[in-house]
């Protein structure tokens, strides 16, 4: 690799891609922030359970991440960082933005299909269109290096460079494969009126992910999401095929545990939000729902855990009823947790 990373632009390890995408932009203007604060700015830790149809089959999304619509204003609005997500239906004005964006030695973060991008390595029919990374050095001709994560562990991932051409850029960046296309997205950011985050956008931000989670408007988001979620998995072995239910089930391994959620669902990371969060508000009462998210954190990992070899298992049956059980605590710790906090940031 002969194109040298513009400087202050590390590729980092992390967590969720989203969240390691800013944490960079954020380091390259100076402006260090953690990925767990960043999350919990953005009120982005939620729980959802929806159905939706891949092809010809039929698949469940159970995921930890939402408000995406608002998430980037949100986190802004709590930094003083103007963050403006721009799309454009023209690959060729994208492409010529972003080399102009390079030619200035100025990162860009990105949306592209993960299915088109030459680092990852998955079947030829799998496309997500979610995905963010960031371009940060140009060779001047063809050849752009990006930063990005491995995505095959739990946890915390491995930050890496990788080049790509214009020509496989373009055609990640241009994606129309479902689900969540790219539409040649990218960001800019005016941090001349930047913060660091004080109590009332940390309480703020708090206060939001309470109110979407403990008051959801639909039975499938929130807790009261989780609660529906460990009635409906029991009757997937009667709903779906073999085959929708043996990948219905690898999905929930990887969207809980490996897929840019930090593992245990964004669990993990949003207990180290609120940990950070009482040393900055000088607040020990946030530390109780911090240990309690953690517990259910590692609920959620044990759950995913039991069908990450759902592929060849032949004890389904047995793995769905523990997993509903799982879910049944987890929302019994969640409730509280949620109440404890709400207690916590109103006193």
């Amino acid at each position: 690799m002969n194109i040298k990373p513009f400087t202050n632009c590390p590729s980092l390890d992390g967590y969720h891609c989203q969240t390691n995408s800013l944490v960079k932009i954020f380091h390259f203007f100076n402006h260090p922030i953690s990925e767990d604060m960043l999350l919990g700015l953005g009120s982005g830790m939620v729980f959802i359970y929806w159905n939706m149809k891949m092809g010809s089959e039929d698949s469940v999304f159970i995921g930890g991440r939402a408000n995406n619509k608002e998430f980037f204003n949100d986190i802004g609005k709590r930094t003083g960082v103007r963050i403006n997500m721009i799309t454009t239906g023209s690959g060729k004005k994208a492409e010529a933005i972003l080399i102009e964006k390079l030619k200035r030695e100025e990162p860009v973060m990105l949306f592209g299909d993960m299915g088109f991008l030459p680092w990852f390595e998955f079947p030829q029919e799998y496309h997500f269109g979610g995905h963010t990374f960031v371009a940060c050095g140009f060779d001047g001709k063809e050849t752009v290096l990006c930063s990005d994560m491995e995505p095959a562990s739990s946890g915390q991932k491995k930050g890496f460079y990788h080049p790509v051409t214009l020509e496989q850029l373009k055609k990640a960046r241009g994606s129309a494969f479902k689900p969540f296309p790219p539409q040649n997205a990218y960001f800019e950011f005016d941090f001349s009126g930047y913060h660091q985050p004080e109590s009332e956008d940390i309480y703020s931000a708090m206060k939001q992910t309470i109110d979407s989670q403990m008051n959801p408007p639909i039975k499938n988001i929130g807790i009261k999401g989780i609660k529906h979620t460990s009635k409906e998995l029991l009757k997937w072995p009667d709903i779906f095929s073999d085959h929708e239910l043996r990948m219905n089930l690898f999905t929930l391994y990887i969207f809980i545990e490996v897929g840019g959620t930090g593992g245990g669902c964004f669990r993990y990371m949003y207990s180290r939000f609120l940990k950070e969060s009482a040393v900055i508000t000088n607040n020990d009462k946030l530390l109780g729902p911090a240990e309690k998210f953690e517990k259910a954190g590692k609920l959620f990992s044990a759950t995913g855990l039991l069908f990450k070899d759902s592929e060849k298992a032949g004890d389904l049956r047995e793995r769905i009823k523990k997993a509903s059980e799982n879910f049944n605590d987890i929302y019994g710790i969640e409730t509280d947790a949620f109440n404890e906090l709400s207690e916590s940031v109103s006193s």
